[in-house]
């Protein structure tokens, strides 16, 4: 199964939208796919058209459960669709991070996702995590699971100035997983005949590099309407410009493997006697007590509120928004 993390601070930058199309789009491509809301808000659910109210097992439950997931961790999941089902959130997932709240006493705090991600591994092809808008457990949970990382930056003015900053963050968070979390930018909400979002999606190409992945989600009414019945764009308009986008991310994520899965790399440690990088080995051994831990989502943060240094840039919306251009540290 190979996971990846749609993982976002800012609101508004399709990251919802992202996750749920980009799962229902491997799901129409007949793979078997999970998608886990990771955000306490709740809006995969929402817009898949799950009701609340009759979730009778959450995401909270499953993480709190030992082994996580309980004794039948496929009664956790929602069937939504064929080869599409969704580990839903509810508003108690916000509590497990407080101090009291369940997940900070735990030795394997940071673990329980990709613990309960395992067991259920076998029934599927991939896993898509909407991850909340914040940086702490859940966002760490998230990040320990996956095998990759997307961060959806909107070609607008706020996101690109945010777009270093999470990039940072994640980076930073990534270095306690112990190994390379593969990290991938991709333009959302992009408007093509707008020339300030066709300048910002050429600063964000600029700035990012090779990461910025090379095709972009559109901004597209269709995508606003799908959300508000319920329903993923390959079936709210199947044929749209908008279902393409996301063919096209599809097609692009399967022609661009991730070199090696979390699950591989610790069969591979394994093999060779030494200790797991994962689950509960991973923070059983040197690993961070609740005040280390607190203290690196801390530093974590602050990095990421950091104010991004004024530079010289090569373009106006470059510096208007005070990002380093690549050449600047060249010799002219």
């Amino acid at each position: 199964m190979r996971s990846v993390a749609i993982v976002n601070q800012k609101g508004g930058c399709g990251k919802t939208t992202t996750a749920i199309n980009l799962a229902a789009t491997l799901a129409a491509k007949n793979r078997r796919t999970l998608l886990v809301d990771m955000d306490p808000q709740g809006h995969c659910g929402i817009g898949l058209g799950v009701p609340e109210d009759r979730i009778e097992h959450g995401l909270a439950e499953a993480l709190l459960s030992d082994p996580p997931g309980g004794a039948d961790p496929d009664a956790m999941l929602w069937e939504v669709a064929k080869n599409l089902r969704l580990a839903p959130s509810t508003l108690s997932l916000a509590g497990l991070e407080a101090a009291r709240g369940g997940l900070a006493h735990l030795p394997d705090r940071d673990a329980r996702l990709s613990q309960f991600l395992d067991r259920v591994a076998d029934r599927f092809d991939w896993c898509v995590i909407d991850c909340p808008p914040t940086i702490g457990l859940l966002t760490f949970n998230a990040l320990r699971a996956a095998d990759e990382a997307i961060i959806p930056v909107e070609t607008g003015f706020f996101s690109l100035k945010g777009s270093e900053r999470q990039a940072a963050a994640i980076q930073a968070m990534s270095a306690r997983l112990e190994r390379a979390l593969p990290l991938r930018i991709l333009p959302t909400l992009h408007r093509p005949n707008a020339k300030l979002a066709t300048d910002l999606l050429a600063a964000i190409e600029r700035r990012h590099g090779m990461l910025t992945m090379p095709l972009v989600i559109r901004e597209h009414e269709s995508l606003r309407e799908a959300a508000g019945f319920g329903q993923p764009i390959t079936e709210y308009a199947p044929g749209s410009e908008a279902c393409r986008d996301f063919i096209m991310l599809v097609d692009w994520l399967d022609a661009n493997p991730v070199a090696c899965t979390r699950k591989k790399l610790n069969a591979v440690i394994a093999a060779h006697g030494e200790l797991a990088l994962d689950d509960a080995a991973s923070v059983s051994a040197p690993a961070a007590s609740g005040e280390r831990m607190a203290d690196l989502l801390s530093r974590i943060r602050q990095q990421a509120s950091a104010p991004i240094a004024s530079m010289d840039s090569s373009t106006p919306v470059e510096r208007v928004l005070h990002i380093e251009s690549p050449m600047s540290g060249e010799q002219q």
